[in-house]
C-alpha cells in the first residue's frame, strides 16, 4: 500500500495485522479522482477521515494539499498503524485521535467544519450504525 499522487506520491505505507482492510490503491485512485473534478486541487481544505484504519485516505488527502486532516480510529491496533504512517510521512496538519467516530460527532466543542467528509468504515459494522453516523454528519 502507498501514496498515489501529491508530494508524497509513491510512500508506502504500514497495515495492521488482523481485522483492518485498508482502502486499495485502486479504490482511493477512484475516490480522488471524483473529489479532483468536484473541487480541483485540495489546497486549503479541511478533511475528516472516519474509521481512519491506517491513515491511508487522509494523507492521501494531504499529499493532495489538505492543508488540516483528522484522522479519527478507535481500534488500538490501527490507531498505532495510523501514527506509525503520520510520522513516516511527516505531514505537521494530520492529527490521529483515538476515539470511536460517534463521540468524534458529537463532542460539546464541535471542530470547524470540514470541507470534505471520508468514511470507509469496516465490514463488519451494522448498517443501523452506519445510518446514525451519516445522520450525525448532517
Amino acid at each position: 500500500m502507498r501514496i498515489i499522487s501529491g508530494s508524497a506520491r509513491g510512500r508506502k505505507l504500514e497495515a495492521p495485522q488482523g481485522a483492518t482492510r485498508p482502502t486499495s490503491d485502486r479504490a482511493r485512485e477512484g475516490v480522488f479522482s471524483t473529489i479532483s473534478s468536484l473541487f480541483g486541487e485540495l489546497h486549503d481544505l479541511r478533511v475528516l477521515d472516519l474509521y481512519a484504519g491506517t491513515g491511508a485516505l487522509g494523507l492521501e488527502a494531504a499529499s493532495r494539499g489538505a492543508t488540516s486532516v483528522d484522522l479519527i480510529e478507535n481500534d488500538p491496533k490501527a490507531v498505532a498503524v495510523c501514527r506509525a504512517n503520520v510520522e513516516k510521512i511527516g505531514f505537521s496538519g494530520v492529527k490521529v485521535h483515538a476515539l470511536a467516530v460517534e463521540k468524534w460527532l458529537t463532542q460539546e466543542v464541535a471542530p470547524a467544519p470540514y470541507d470534505i467528509v471520508l468514511m470507509d468504515p469496516p465490514y463488519s459494522l451494522a448498517n443501523d450504525r452506519v445510518e446514525h453516523v451519516l445522520e450525525l454528519l448532517l
